[in-house]
């Protein structure tokens, strides 16, 4: 057991090598500095597509008004007709 034990040990100290190795290597690489105009920009943009999906949700969950629920009552024929020829409809009535 004292063979299989240090062979275990010896992989173990191994990877541990490899891992701080690469741990280095990390350390080493440069990251990219962001410039704060990139980051201000999608801030911006961030706010204002949420500003747009807000205003899209609260128009449809917003209740039409009288006016609105008539017009869509009434045939688009009717609607569409001309002024003159709907006040002549009106006063035939």
């Amino acid at each position: 057991m004292n063979r299989l034990a240090g062979e275990i040990q010896t992989q173990i100290n191994a990877g541990r090598r490899t891992i701080e190795r690469s741990l280095g290597d990390v350390k080493d690489m440069e990251m990219p500095e962001v410039p704060p105009a990139v980051v201000a920009a999608g801030v911006v943009a961030a706010v204002v597509g949420l500003g747009i999906v807000g205003w899209l949700v609260f128009r449809s969950r917003r209740g039409r008004s009288i006016a609105q629920r008539l017009q869509d009552a009434i045939p688009g024929p009717v609607r569409d007709l001309p002024t003159g020829f709907q006040a002549r409809v009106r006063r035939a009535k």
